[in-house]
């Protein structure tokens, strides 16, 4: 029964992605546009040469990591598809499970007219509900010392470019698109029951509304070295500055701005921080352990090879016997008369 649906939905996103991609590639300039112009200290004149300096430094083409993020993106392009597909799948599940259980327990709803005023609130629960299921994985994957180990690949990359984004082990992407797709799924489902919607209408809301939202606020910059920052607006929304800061190596950053596009949760888990100049600090990993994430086949295997040394490290610690306690002499008494 969920073929149908399945196809229905990917057929829209054969042209939807297409448009989704154009806008957040638009968007990169866009937003390197407006940070050229408003901030003054690039060291770049006011020109279309200056422009392309600032978007093009040098140290984009000699960093090593950048080569790095360019041969990863274009083997994980083989492997993506793999994950993204039986999760799109698995969320039209969760979304159509828990829309049959609603019906169980307490009938099913006529289909009604859709309107543009549920349209919306249904995409905007969807946006709010999987920008928190993104920022709590992400808050997971640094505490969680299995999936850090994975998520180090990410923070590895010491000079930021848009496929950065992409820099991410396959283990840590199941892991971070299943608790998305676990909560728009089920959201999707209670929120097509309740306002009598199609599960095809709501699901596509949805996605959609999350996608286009993240094409809107200069996704990629996120993962550049353009310093966007929205001023009093990081209250309330993560500016690519902000995300910045959270790949930072500096002890007083670690841990911090783990949201995506909304920055209120990061306010309710006491790890919010404001954007600061983007000279005051380095990126990457602290103590040189970038220097084990120099290559694609490094990338891949330096998480199960660290994974494998903690296991062993816990297996040593169990089995080995305690160590005696040290006996403590005393010193005999005095007495005074």
């Amino acid at each position: 029964m969920f073929w149908p649906l399945i196809s229905r939905i990917v057929s829209h996103f054969v042209s939807f992605a297409f448009f989704v991609t154009l806008m957040t590639w638009a968007s990169i300039a866009v937003g390197a546009a407006i940070t050229f112009l408003v901030r003054t200290n690039h060291g770049q004149p006011r020109t279309i040469g200056g422009f392309l300096r600032f978007c093009f430094p040098s140290e984009m083409f000699k960093t090593k990591t950048c080569h790095t993020d360019v041969f990863f993106y274009v083997v994980n392009r083989l492997s993506t598809p793999l994950i993204v597909t039986p999760l799109l799948a698995a969320s039209i599940f969760f979304s159509t499970i828990s829309y049959q259980a609603l019906t169980k327990l307490f009938g099913p709803h006529a289909q009604e007219p859709e309107s543009m005023l549920i349209w919306l609130f249904v995409g905007l629960i969807a946006i709010v509900g999987a920008d928190f299921a993104t920022f709590y994985t992400h808050y997971l994957d640094h505490k969680i010392k299995v999936m850090w180990e994975f998520h180090k690949v990410h923070h590895s990359s010491e000079f930021l470019i848009p496929i950065t984004n992409k820099r991410f082990h396959p283990a840590q992407q199941i892991f971070d698109n299943a608790g998305v797709t676990l909560t728009t799924g089920v959201l999707i489902g209670v929120f097509s029951y309740t306002f009598s919607m199609p599960i095809y209408d709501s699901t596509i809301i949805g996605i959609d509304a999350y996608f286009l939202v993240n094409a809107l606020s200069f996704y990629h910059l996120r993962h550049s070295h353009i310093d966007m920052s929205y001023g009093w607006l990081e209250n309330w929304f993560l500016s690519p500055s902000q995300h910045h800061l959270h790949h930072s190596m500096e002890a007083r950053h670690w841990d911090k701005n783990f949201g995506l596009f909304l920055s209120i949760w990061d306010r309710m888990f006491g790890t919010f921080l404001y954007s600061e100049p983007r000279g005051s600090f380095r990126l990457g990993l602290p103590d040189g352990e970038c220097q084990e994430y120099r290559t694609v086949m490094q990338l891949y295997t330096t998480p199960f090879m660290n994974i494998g040394k903690m296991a062993q490290d816990g297996l040593r610690n169990k089995t080995m016997p305690p160590k005696p306690a040290p006996v403590v002499k005393s010193d005999p008494e005095i007495f005074v008369s």
